[in-house]
């Protein structure tokens, strides 16, 4: 069995995909991250997409081909900067792109270390994130989500000579969060989640790995759950769309952590899709006003 402290997760950036790692500060090294602290790795699983061969005088398989190879991760962290940018937003590291384009790909390295003093690796290669959520909570750390497909999983990628980690001081907290729509600060925000889904996808021909990946079609989302203290996201979300458009208003959320460094997100045309009143009639409750936004672009600022 492995524990607590066995374990490493970390990740390069590809030149191109699946291609060389990449040495940004040109001193002969890659550089290794991280992605952020309390890490938490979802199931590391590839799909072999095997098909069964079958004779039409047994009622046994005779065996099974193979089709197209695709592995999935999933990795969740506190947030503590902004590294990890470089693997979501495929203009520059801070905007979502706005025209076709190449998907940013990453290698990853995961090990864990046994009893008996071995170490096992996997390294999934030519890794793009399928999609990102930043999630804020009333009490809790800052989180990130990342879910990915990967194209390859050699066995021949050498382990970082260093990982450049973050450290507690760095955590970005829910006391550091501020968030406005449409101007107006929300000052009893108690949960929200800024959500980029579709951010990349595989494209194949005649290999069972995939040739490279591209940008896909990006769904951006913002939903909040706040207490209910003026009427004018009611007003957005229903009396200003009754008769006509839903309207389009422009959000920020930022971030701050004890080191005084900054996050901020801006997000473009927010509209809300659905709104809700929650806790109407509750005693030890207050009304508080869950609502959901499509968003059309998403950048930090």
């Amino acid at each position: 069995m492995t524990g607590a402290g066995s374990a490493a997760v970390a990740y390069a950036l590809e030149d191109s995909y699946g291609g060389p790692l990449v040495d940004s500060d040109g001193d002969g090294t890659v550089e290794w991250y991280q992605p952020g602290m309390n890490i938490t790795v979802g199931d590391l699983t590839i799909e072999q997409a095997l098909e069964r061969s079958r004779q039409p005088d047994d009622p046994t398989p005779s065996g099974s081909r193979e089709g197209n190879f695709e592995g999935a991760m999933s990795v969740s962290f506190s947030l503590t900067d902004t590294n990890w940018h470089d693997l979501v937003f495929a203009d520059g590291g801070t905007a979502l792109p706005n025209s076709p384009m190449a998907a940013p790909s990453s290698t990853w390295y995961c090990a864990v270390d046994m009893p008996d003093g071995t170490t096992e690796t996997r390294t999934p290669t030519g890794a793009v994130v399928q999609d990102a959520t930043i999630s804020y909570e009333q009490g809790s750390d800052v989180t990130v989500e990342l879910t990915l497909l990967f194209g390859d999983e050699p066995n021949d990628i050498t382990a970082p000579g260093t990982i450049q980690k973050p450290s507690d001081e760095d955590v970005f907290s829910w006391h550091g969060a501020t968030f406005q729509v449409d101007a107006l600060n929300q000052p009893l925000m108690q949960s929200a989640t800024l959500s980029l889904s579709g951010l990349a996808r595989f494209r194949r021909g005649q290999d069972r790995h995939p040739f490279d990946a591209v940008v896909d079609a990006i769904e951006p989302s913002f939903s909040t759950d706040a207490t209910f203290t003026e009427r004018d996201q009611l007003a957005l979300a229903v009396d200003n769309s009754r008769d006509g458009p839903v309207g389009k208003v422009p959000a920020t959320f930022s971030l701050e952590n004890g080191q005084g460094t900054t996050i901020e997100y801006s997000l473009t045309d927010c509209q809300p899709t659905s709104y809700s009143w929650s806790d109407l009639v509750a005693p030890d409750s207050d009304l508080s006003e869950p609502i959901d936004y499509h968003v059309a672009d998403v950048e930090e600022v």
